[in-house]
């Protein structure tokens, strides 16, 4: 039923916005640049030029939605699914286009910070993100692999953070809600005719949302530019952040499931460093060097009490457990940009990686422990290409290849080719995208001394997909309004995942496919009223087997409506509706569906003067009562309030 409700919304928003009278001459709307795309890409594009599926969300989405998590802003981009147990403490993974959440390579500033170390397969943790300095989110969706190598399945999160400003800023935040929960933030940025600065520091407590789950954080963020002469650019990115978070075990039933046998919150301790420079100069004239140097490191303690295993069923429990996860990655990236002809642009290169992780932790029998370190390292180098070519205006081919070769395993060889063509009497964009993609085995799966691949003997082979995608974009209304949709298949072979029986151990699997279709609407009605829209139709299947995949919701949509009635106010709505999921848990032993839900939150921001801000975010503004997980009930409304002072 809520499902045809939302599809009536959507197509009535359509219909609705491209039958409207002729917008009056004082809402005219006002005519902004295409932005330019820096993820996916060697050579950056232009948003609307882009062949595969990119969504940004911008700094100004990001003020008036006043969110406090990253998590909160990628709910509303098509072809992504969250999912959260409970509250914030717990582990928050993105599937996107139902790929598994270690699919999809995450970047901070373009370094990346997926972690290989954990049970997971490398998934990125997005609980442990705020937006503080942030100044746009780039989603590439579709293989990338042939511009970031392993990890880039299923497609790209690249987080940008704030450069320095001509106008010099100084102001602090701070607000507090329901629950006991609160967020202070300090910023700085500034720019001189060579020099630029963006710095900020920030704590923030969620408080007690639900039984169970706490999170705490303390994040410090830099951003330095220094241009050395009109031809050389230079940047330095840094990040720190330690947070504590508490939340019952994954497949525990949480605290609301009535098989549940609860023995208490699982505890972990997060800190992460995130260190970029990258160098830019010209050579000669239409020739673009650019040398890039990452680094992450991430430290995490975790003390897990287990799951007990229930009377009934036949899922035996997970004893108590601990873990000390180290990891480190150094990256280095030079390519080079040549712009020597007006209808091609190459850019090639050379990439070189480091990593080594290691993990100390003990499975607890009663008395009895029992280790589970483990310690691996792992080096690789790649040689990739990239040309785009516009013969036309109106035309555009772009294709890259790369070539890795990582140690320990045989060379790995990713294509990618893009197309894009824009009808300019008809205002229509057309758009088609095909990739490869791989992922090395985790150090997880290939270290862990009871079910990884040295314990066990098991010759595990690096993941592979391949993806495509069509799409279509229509502007009507002088591009006030803009209608799209996009058709994806994904295929993904030799998928690492745990075995049960008859012997406990990670193994690759069989191929599993995703496609689906995502559209989407947005009409600018103006200069105060801004209506978007997007939905997504996912189908899944693992081939040979009856397994459903968890956490892949059939159907999910949403509607963001930001009015501003005032030049000094903003008022801004998203309605999320989230279909039914497959999920398990021990105690409830088999596969069982979560219901679906719609979730509303509310914004309302006030510019009292230039010096002064107020705003007031409600989240789930109707009280929705929902379970993201089995057992695991999400948040209730929570109102909170704050300010912002410019010094």
């Amino acid at each position: 039923m809520r499902v045809g409700l939302l599809l009536m919304a959507w197509l009535a928003l359509a219909a609705n916005a491209s039958g409207q009278s002729e917008t009056p001459k004082e809402f005219e709307p006002v005519i902004t640049l295409d932005p330019l795309v820096v993820t996916g890409t060697f050579i950056p594009s232009i948003l609307e030029q882009s062949t595969p599926s990119v969504t940004v969300i911008t700094a100004e989405e990001i003020m008036a939605r006043q969110a406090d998590s990253v998590i909160a802003l990628l709910r509303a981009v098509p072809g992504i699914h969250i999912d959260q147990r409970g509250g914030r403490g717990s582990v928050s993974s993105v599937y996107m286009r139902g790929g598994d959440p270690n699919y999809t390579l995450v970047l901070i500033d373009g370094v990346k910070v997926n972690d290989p170390t954990n049970s997971r397969g490398g998934s990125f943790d997005f609980s442990t993100l705020n937006v503080d300095n942030i100044e746009r989110i780039e989603i590439v969706r579709g293989p990338l692999s042939s511009v970031y190598g392993s990890d880039a399945m299923a497609g790209v999160i690249n987080l940008i953070t704030h450069r320095g400003s001509a106008v010099p800023l100084n102001s602090f935040m701070v607000s507090g809600g329901r629950f006991g929960s609160y967020h202070t933030l300090l910023e700085s940025r500034g720019r001189s005719s060579r020099v630029d600065y963006s710095l900020s520091g920030s704590t923030l407590d969620s408080g007690d949302p639900v039984e169970g789950s706490g999170f705490s954080s303390k994040d410090f963020h830099a951003n330095f530019g220094l241009l050395p002469s009109n031809d050389t650019d230079l940047r330095f990115v840094f990040r720190y952040a330690d947070s504590h978070l508490e939340s019952f075990p994954d497949d525990s039933g949480g605290p609301a499931s009535p098989d549940a046998v609860l023995r208490g919150a699982e505890a972990r301790d997060v800190r992460e460093s995130t260190f970029g420079s990258e160098f830019s100069t010209v050579l000669i004239p239409r020739w673009v060097a650019t040398l890039n140097i990452g680094y992450y490191d991430r430290q995490e303690e975790i003390d897990s009490p287990g799951v007990a295993t229930p009377i009934a069923g036949t899922r035996t429990g997970i004893p108590p457990n601990t873990s000390n996860n180290e990891y480190r990655r150094y990256n280095v990236n030079l390519h080079n940009q040549f712009l020597g002809f007006e209808e091609v642009r190459l850019a090639m290169g050379i990439e070189a990686q480091s990593e080594v992780g290691s993990s100390q932790g003990s499975l607890f029998f009663g008395p009895v422990a029992i280790p589970t370190g483990f310690e691996r390292k792992r080096k690789l180098w790649a040689l990739f290409a990239e040309a785009q070519y516009s013969f036309l205006p109106e035309i555009l081919l772009e294709t890259g290849v790369r070539l890795d070769f990582p140690e320990d395993f045989s060379s790995e060889l990713s294509p990618s080719f893009g197309f894009f063509y824009k009808i300019p009497s008809a205002n229509t964009r057309l758009r088609a995208s095909w990739g490869e993609g791989f992922k090395l085995p985790s150090f997880f799966a290939l270290g862990h001394p009871l079910v990884g691949a040295i314990a066990t003997g098991e010759d595990l082979v690096p993941e592979k997909s391949r993806g495509i995608e069509i799409g279509a974009t229509q502007s009507l209304r002088e591009s006030s309004l803009t209608l799209s949709a996009t058709y994806f298949s994904n295929q993904y072979i030799n998928a690492i995942d745990f075995q049960e029986v008859p012997v406990p151990k990670l193994v690759n699997r069989s191929e599993i496919t995703t496609e689906g279709i995502e559209a989407a609407i947005h009409f600018k009605a103006g200069r105060r009223l801004d209506l978007s829209s997007h939905l997504t139709y996912l189908e899944t299947d693992i081939k040979g087997v009856e397994e459903v995949l968890r956490n892949r919701p059939k159907w999910r949509g949403g509607i963001t409506v930001q009015w501003r009635p005032l030049s000094s106010l903003v008022v801004n709505a998203d309605v999320l509706y989230i279909g039914k999921v497959s999920d398990s848990s021990i105690p409830t032993d088999d596969p069982d569906l979560v219901g679906d839900y719609t979730r509303i939150n509310f914004a309302v921001t006030w510019t009292a003067s230039p010096t002064w801000h107020y705003f007031l975010v409600v989240d789930n503004l109707l009280d929705e009562d929902y379970e993201e997980a089995i057992g695991f009930q999400a948040p209730g409304i929570n109102p909170r309030i704050g300010l912002r002072a410019s010094l």
